[in-house]
């Protein structure tokens, strides 16, 4: 009998029987395109709602969206054009409708993420996302039963992964400014000589945070470990429900300790619950009921080999072009910082304003009374109202020039003068001579240690410490 002839003669009845359930593995990974599944009402209703508004506002709020991560200065020009509308549109509606005046009725440089423009450009996103989704139901729904469509398995992968780069880019870069300690810097020496009742919430917690860096980084770690992590398919949710926990911190520090950023973090929440959301079920049946669980259909991985190679590659080029950019400048800044706090400059300390030929004007239109040189390298201004701001300025000592900036006034660069060691004169140069005046300061005595900072820590403790 030949090699290729079969043996009909061999007696098969002592042969295993085949299991039925048994099914042979696929030749790829990928698993077959899943029956898009019928959505209630409700749910389609829903979805409509979320990937109108939560997609509006992640590429439009301003305040880190994916175009950052776009480099040369065009993702920044294409964060500009899409929130151009809504923020310009809140300018109008604060001016003819609300009435607004004052330095809040205009587009202006701040620190704060809840400027009354900020709310009213968030209520125009709502107002345009429900007037989307109502029309898109109207045409989705008034269709025949054979051309309507029951799910968006394909629209709800793109609304997932665009929801998990905008949350990963924001919790990697909040990870980052505390993983190299600069959100919360040390305590400045403005708060250190402030009485403890004239400090804001804000202050305090900065205080608190910035007062030990290794708390402060250890947060970091955590916020970046859920930002890499909510980047991946395979640790996505993971990545989600950690940064859901983190950003509720985030958004508990804002609303209690009054700190403005309380719109953008809600709305980190949102993002997050909204990924979480179509898990409920396996979480629920897995921690809670102690079920066998998978994850939803269609949900962890995308129906088409397609759709993962552009979810890595987008992925990929997320951390490539954001994080690792923005970790160099982050740690060469922190390193610039720990230079400048072993060897603070010559111009560190408390210096009052003495005389001015013209005001130096705060963002509340007061003067200004004293400036504080950081030993970290930063500026802290004191108006007449005893309230600080935030400055930034630079020496050069070999031209003997002090560069000074706010957001609430166009850069100066001054001469800088100094007669004698408690003294300091500086005196506009340039374009900015015609609206800038001549600063003369005097040093301000101030203690050479804190107890704040030189307390410690201390395993035995018999009393506590209370000063």
């Amino acid at each position: 009998m030949s090699a290729s002839t079969p043996d009909f003669s061999r007696d098969f009845s002592h042969d295993p029987i085949p299991d039925p359930s048994f099914q042979t593995p696929a030749t790829s990974d990928m698993p077959t395109v899943p029956t898009p599944r019928r959505w209630s009402f409700g749910t389609r209703l829903a979805f409509r709602f979320s990937f109108c508004y939560l997609m509006i506002y992640a590429l439009c709020c301003a305040n880190a969206t994916l175009w950052e991560v776009i480099p040369f200065h065009i993702g920044e020009h294409l964060e500009n054009w899409t929130s151009w509308p809504f923020f310009h549109g809140a300018q109008w509606l604060g001016q003819h409708l609300f009435h607004l005046t004052g330095v809040g009725a205009k587009l202006h440089d701040t620190g704060s993420g809840d400027t009354i423009l900020n709310w009213i450009a968030v209520g125009i996103m709502l107002a345009v996302a429900i007037l989307l989704t109502l029309i898109w139901t109207a045409l989705a729904e008034l269709r025949s039963p054979a051309r309507r469509s029951l799910a968006y398995p394909r629209l709800f992968f793109w609304f997932r992964l665009t929801m998990r780069l905008t949350l990963g880019v924001a919790m990697i870069g909040y990870g980052l400014s505390k993983l190299f300690p600069l959100q919360m810097p040390p305590p400045s020496l403005a708060v250190l000589n402030e009485p403890l009742g004239n400090t804001s919430p804000m202050t305090m917690l900065w205080t608190l945070i910035g007062l030990n860096p290794v708390y402060e980084m250890i947060c970091g770690a955590a916020e970046l470990t859920a930002g890499i992590l909510i980047l991946f398919r395979r640790t996505g949710l993971l990545g989600e429900l950690l940064t859901a926990f983190l950003a509720t911190n985030i958004v508990l520090y804002n609303f209690c300790y009054d700190v403005p950023v309380k719109l953008y973090a809600a709305h980190l929440v949102l993002m997050s619950i909204a990924l979480i959301i179509p898990d409920m079920p396996s979480l629920i049946n897995f921690f809670f009921l102690h079920r066998p669980c998978k994850p939803i259909d269609g949900w962890v991985k995308p129906a088409r080999r397609y759709g993962l190679r552009v979810e890595t590659i987008c992925v990929v080029v997320a951390l490539l072009l954001a994080v690792l950019p923005q970790a160099f400048q982050l740690r060469n800044g922190y390193a610039q910082q720990l230079i400048s706090q072993r060897n603070p400059p010559p111009l560190t300390g408390q210096w009052h304003l003495a005389t001015a030929t013209k005001p130096y004007i705060t963002g509340d239109g007061l003067p200004t009374t004293d400036i504080f040189f950081e030993p970290s390298g930063r500026t802290m201004l004191r108006d007449s109202a005893t309230v600080l701001w935030r400055a930034y300025a630079k020496a050069d000592d070999k031209k003997h020039t002090l560069f000074l900036a706010t957001e609430a006034n166009d850069p100066v660069t001054y001469a800088m003068t100094q007669p004698d060691p408690t003294h300091l004169v500086l005196q506009p140069t340039g374009d900015a001579a015609k609206t800038a005046g001549t600063l003369t300061l005097v040093r301000v005595p101030l203690p050479s240690h804190y107890p704040l900072e030189d307390r410690g820590f201390h395993f035995v403790n018999e009393w506590g410490l209370e000063r």
